[in-house]
């Protein structure tokens, strides 16, 4: 067993099969795979472990075909963060994005010499498209990004608003949109682009299904693009075996469970509007609504998100996002991830539990915007 302290922990990144701790901080399903499905896989690990898989445009078939696309539009690859940074290298040149949002984009493309123009979002961090479409006119950049619903804060860019942005931002090189969340939001109209991927050339939609289907060691991500020439050079870019055979045998199995798989994605979001209630109990804490699997929350009473997430971590054994370091918060703000509802409830119970220990709290929930 390795060292349990937070500090090493929180440099690892992943990997915590071995640790003795409850992760709230990476962001998946818990409800997905089903048992029959990982039992079928299981079943055939001998075979897989010790075949070659099909190369990317086989692969990205299986993921077209249930979209009602085909490989000359789907790009697989290894996790979402290797499509980030094959999409920022050939296709950013300065990258306009709203701020706080998952800072792999900004950071890759810092990495690569790109320049970025920040978009600073206030109140409950909903985006003001319009304020968005001029500042990426203003800011001269090529390629402007959305992530909805948004990590960290949780917000859906409704339908309305993605197809203004598209509108008026057809002289961009690119425009990107991370639909990573979409299956966890509630919403009346499909707030998708999927089907806008013909009509605007520029448009590249990019989605993780580690987060969604529950499998982020098996490493799953894809890119859509209507440009049949953009697909082709994002192919050049990933390996032709970047993605395993399990990983493979994963993606032709999962239209068998696409009931289960819907069944899945509503159990997450009840957990994740009782979780959201709950925490609104939380007397240090002011919790921002959120579309998608995990709470935004920021820090009252004078209390810092390092100092929350060392006492969940050292006293409870629970670890959450302290999201201090993200472009466009401060030492007040956390993320939780929402988990299954009796993990969820034992989380809010240590919470409450820190209550007692903070000074200053009030005996009832502060409700301040």
């Amino acid at each position: 067993m390795e060292k349990q302290d937070l500090r090493h922990v929180s440099s690892l990144y992943g990997g915590y099969w071995d640790f003795d701790f409850e992760d709230f901080c990476y962001l998946t399903n818990p409800y997905f795979p089903p048992k029959e499905f990982m039992e079928s896989l299981q079943s055939r690990l001998m075979e897989l472990v010790k075949s070659y898989p099909s190369t990317n445009w086989y692969i990205s078939s299986l993921v077209a075909e249930p979209l009602g696309l085909t490989e000359k539009e789907v790009i697989i690859a290894n996790g979402a963060s290797e499509l980030i940074s094959a999409i920022s290298n050939r296709f950013v040149k300065h990258l306009a994005v709203p701020i706080p949002t998952f800072d792999e984009y900004i950071n890759r493309a810092k990495d690569q010499g790109k320049a970025v123009s920040p978009y600073p979002m206030d109140g409950d961090f909903e985006l003001d498209i319009e304020g968005f479409v001029q500042h990426v006119k203003k800011s001269g950049a090529n390629a402007a990004l959305v992530v909805t619903p948004n990590n960290p804060t949780g917000a859906l860019v409704p339908y309305e608003s993605i197809r203004y942005l598209l509108e008026s931002l057809r002289q961009l090189d690119m425009v990107l949109i991370d639909e990573s969340f979409l299956d966890f939001a509630d919403y009346s109209v499909d707030p998708s682009a999927m089907g806008m991927i013909h009509e605007f050339p520029n448009l590249v939609i990019i989605k993780s299904l580690s987060k969604v289907y529950g499998i982020p060691g098996l490493r799953l991500g894809y890119a859509v693009t209507g440009d049949p020439d953009r697909a082709t050079q994002l192919r050049h870019d990933v390996p032709i075996w970047s993605i395993n055979s399990l990983a493979q045998y994963f993606l032709a199995e999962m239209p068998k469970y696409q009931q289960e798989f819907v069944d899945s994605c509503n159990a997450v979001k009840r957990a994740t509007r009782v979780l959201s209630s709950e925490l609104k109990t939380i007397p240090y804490l002011h919790s921002y609504p959120t579309q998608a699997n995990f709470v935004l929350c920021r820090m009252l009473n004078g209390l810092t998100s390092a100092e929350l997430t060392r006492m969940l971590f050292d006293d409870h054994r629970i670890l959450i996002n302290d999201s201090s370091s993200k472009a466009g918060l401060d030492n007040r703000f956390v993320r939780i991830a929402s988990c299954s509802a009796e993990q969820n409830a034992g989380l809010i119970k240590a919470l409450h539990d820190i209550a007692d220990t903070v000074p200053g709290v009030p005996a009832r929930a502060i409700t301040e915007a």
